[in-house]
């Protein structure tokens, strides 16, 4: 935590231009690195997915391949029993005579070459007690060891079907000790037995079988890992993945070819994904083996149930993408180094207004107003600047303004001096005539004058631009009283005034214009029945009060000029001023009125607040 606060204050102390360029260069670096990093996992995962595919595509055509060949020598071993050349051989051989045996072998040799002559087939014999038949160039077998090995147990067992034993030693398999310690083409063979029940149909339709008690002759057909695995080995010169390794696995997980090495199945080396391979017979699979990652591929035979797979180190499989991670690291370098020459430009452009911004106010805090700041482009710091040039204008005007009214203010406070007794005065002399009408007994008269001195008085008491309206509607009924008597009968005022706003203060006689308007321009012409109605009220929020006649009223045209000020109403124009100055531009002043029919004046001030009212405090 005291480590974090020292960053922040740090932090907050570096210069604005620095921390804009840091901000800029992090963000930018971060967006690049972010999309690097994408784009290599992309292309890693892509490329991963081609070489599973091409690998699991050379694991299925190696299949195909081999289970075609392997169905070939099952569908011969199947038609080879029935042969009646080869039934006549067997059966007419005479096992104590060298040239019968001889004559027999190239009988059966030939016979042998017309089902497995091949080039893909390494060797072929059927063993007989007494005699292996075949080609012996490449190989040979001793009856006596053939028959105490695996591969005749492995014949014994199948029943009369096709057997494959997988990569076993020839040495070992046959009991050749001498031979254990050479190195001989055939040492590892892969080799299919059958024990062949030969059978025979006659000329005269007999059918013929051996004899029973007689030993039958197997069949053996071998061939080499090395064409179990040409394909696999093909493509592993073909790729240049060196840690590409491929085999095939029998039934038990035991290695049958190996592109490590060729060797008896172990149980104890079978693969650990193996289990996971046999239940899913085709597909791909990643596992960590002896510290690396490795992605298998593999694929059951159908012929044998075998299962064929190549196995590649992921880091091979993605050898390729080092050239893009090196393209992609020069890029992000330059992408870097580019952006943190954005990052440098961007930071100057937006700081230099702001320091000249900062040299234009401290030129003010010395009393220099007259500076500007010179304006460029129309984005938000152009704003400010503008924004800024014209503050300082009105400051300077302000300023200005501030001087020349403080000078008028004195001149206002030198005449009021010389003015202050002139009300005073008034207010004696009209007391003094009040008492004159009162002595000669003129009882309107002096009631006129009473009033006027009244009115005069609270006039000039109060100078604030509000009072309470119990203050203004109490002027305003004095105001009557004296224009009453001007117009005998010619008028009658009622008052409707919500209470509640007695102790409101509203602008000084602001009812006055509008009733004044009223009797001489609405009423004048008439000899009586003129009706004045004064009202106030509270609407929702609002605080309303109208003025109504029904005078002569107003004409539209005379309307609109008034609203426009083509037609100059010295009162009504003052009091609406004064509303929107205290109250703000929404509230004012509206006229509604026929000709003929009177005129009605709605005047809107201020929000109704309760308390302040209470209070007697102005509303606005």
């Amino acid at each position: 935590m005291p480590m974090l606060k020292s960053m922040t204050e740090w932090a907050g102390n570096v210069k604005f231009r620095l921390k804009l360029f840091v901000s800029y260069f992090l963000l930018v670096s971060f967006i690049v690195i972010i999309l690097g990093f994408t784009y290599y996992q992309i292309s890693a995962s892509n490329m991963l997915r081609n070489v599973q595919e091409s690998i699991g595509n050379v694991v299925l055509n190696n299949n195909q391949l081999l289970d075609e060949k392997l169905r070939d020598i099952r569908d011969k071993s199947e038609v080879l029993p029935i042969d009646n050349e080869l039934y006549r051989a067997i059966m007419d051989m005479k096992s104590y005579d060298n040239e019968a045996l001889i004559i027999a072998d190239r009988k059966i040799t030939n016979i042998l070459f017309k089902y497995f002559g091949s080039d893909d087939i390494y060797s072929s014999f059927i063993v007989t007690p007494e005699y292996t038949f075949g080609n012996s160039v490449r190989m040979f077998v001793e009856p006596d060891n053939f028959f105490r090995s695996k591969l005749y147990r492995a014949s014994i067992e199948s029943q009369g079907d096709l057997a494959w034993v997988p990569t076993y030693s020839y040495a070992e398999a046959f009991h050749e000790d001498g031979m254990k310690e050479l190195s001989f083409e055939f040492d590892r063979l892969i080799s299919a037995v059958k024990e062949l029940n030969l059978t025979f149909i006659d000329d005269q339709g007999i059918f013929r079988t051996m004899p029973q008690g007689t030993k039958r002759p197997v069949l053996m057909v071998s061939l080499t890992p090395e064409f179990m695995g040409r394909l696999f080995t093909e493509y592993a010169q073909k790729s240049n993945m060196t840690h590409l390794s491929y085999g095939i696995l029998n039934k038990d997980g035991g290695s049958v070819i190996s592109s490590s090495s060729v060797g008896d199945s172990i149980e104890d080396r079978k693969p650990s994904w193996f289990d996971e391979a046999a239940a899913n017979k085709r597909g791909s699979i990643q596992q960590v083996i002896d510290g690396r990652k490795m992605l298998i591929s593999y694929s059951q035979m159908d012929s044998t149930g075998w299962i064929s797979y190549i196995e590649v180190p992921v880091a091979d499989a993605l050898q390729e993408l080092k050239a893009i991670r090196s393209y992609s690291i020069v890029f992000l370098a330059v992408m870097l180094v580019v952006s943190a020459l954005l990052a440098y430009l961007l930071s100057i452009m937006i700081t230099k207004p702001i320091i000249r911004l900062r040299k234009a106010m401290k030129m003010m805090e010395r009393g220099q107003f007259q500076v500007q700041v010179p304006e460029h482009g129309h984005d938000e710091i152009g704003e400010l600047v503008r924004t800024f040039n014209g503050m300082n204008v009105r400051i300077q005007t302000l300023i200005e303004e501030n001087y020349a009214s403080r000078l008028r203010q004195k001149e206002a406070e030198l005449m009021a001096l010389n003015l202050q007794l002139n009300p005073h005065f008034l207010y004696n002399t009209l007391t003094t005539l009040y008492w004159i009408a009162v002595e000669n007994n003129q009882q309107e008269m002096s009631r006129i004058m009473l009033s006027l001195a009244e009115m005069l008085q609270t006039t000039t008491r109060n100078k604030d631009e509000t009072w309470p309206l119990r203050i203004d509607l109490d002027w305003l009924d004095k105001y009557m009283y004296i224009m009453s008597s001007r117009f005998q009968n010619l008028f009658t005022v009622t008052y409707e005034v919500d209470e509640r706003l007695d102790k409101m203060h509203v602008p000084k006689l602001f009812l006055q214009p509008f009733v004044e308007n009223a009797i001489i321009h609405g009423l004048a012409e008439m000899e009586e029945g003129g009706i004045i109605a004064v009202k106030g009220w509270i609407d929702e929020d609002r605080v309303i009060f109208s003025v109504e006649d029904n005078g002569a009223g107003i004409s539209r045209e005379r309307i609109d000029g008034i609203k426009s000020g083509k037609v100059r109403s010295t009162g009504m124009a003052n009091v609406e001023k004064r509303i929107k100055l205290l109250y703000g531009a929404h509230y004012g002043i509206d006229i509604y009125s026929t000709e003929g029919q009177g005129t009605r004046i709605v005047i809107q001030m201020g929000t109704y607040q309760e308390s302040t009212i209470a209070e007697g405090g102005a509303s606005a």
